[in-house]
């Protein structure tokens, strides 16, 4: 379904449902996740999400950008970015991703309120690494 219709379509729900609806997708969570930590080029997110093909990864941004999630231009170093609303959505996919990993977690030992993160200078083979930790959350 291309994304322009989906919004129009989806005018009528409430703001949960539509949100839940952007969110259903298995990717972009992770998406989103990433590159709210720093813009990546395309090569680099798919170093990140090695199990989606290029052509995969390219609708994903493609339909991001078309909900206003990523910026439709990318910088003079060819990277993509969240848009302000992007950042937004990031902080409560964060969150929700926090609480869900809480409400499955029923020993004495809670998971932390909040995903530590790598630090933004974090070599690519860093950040491939941290998706086993992501992988509990996302």
């Amino acid at each position: 379904m291309e994304w322009s219709i989906f919004i129009t379509e989806k005018k009528d729900e409430c703001g949960v449902k539509y949100t839940l609806d952007v969110l259903e997708d298995r990717w972009q969570p992770r998406i989103i996740f990433w590159l709210g930590f720093r813009p990546f080029t395309i090569e680099e997110l798919h170093q990140l999400l090695p199990e989606l093909t290029d052509v995969a990864l390219k609708e994903e941004i493609t339909s991001l950008q078309n909900l206003r999630i990523v910026n439709p231009v990318v910088d003079e170093e060819n990277k993509y970015s969240l848009t302000d609303d992007g950042n937004d959505l990031r902080n409560m996919v964060l969150t929700m991703s926090v609480w869900g990993r809480q409400q499955m977690d029923d020993s004495a030992n809670r998971v932390s309120t909040q995903i530590v993160e790598p630090e933004k200078d974090a070599s690519m083979s860093e950040l491939i690494k941290y998706n086993e930790k992501l992988n509990e959350y996302m």
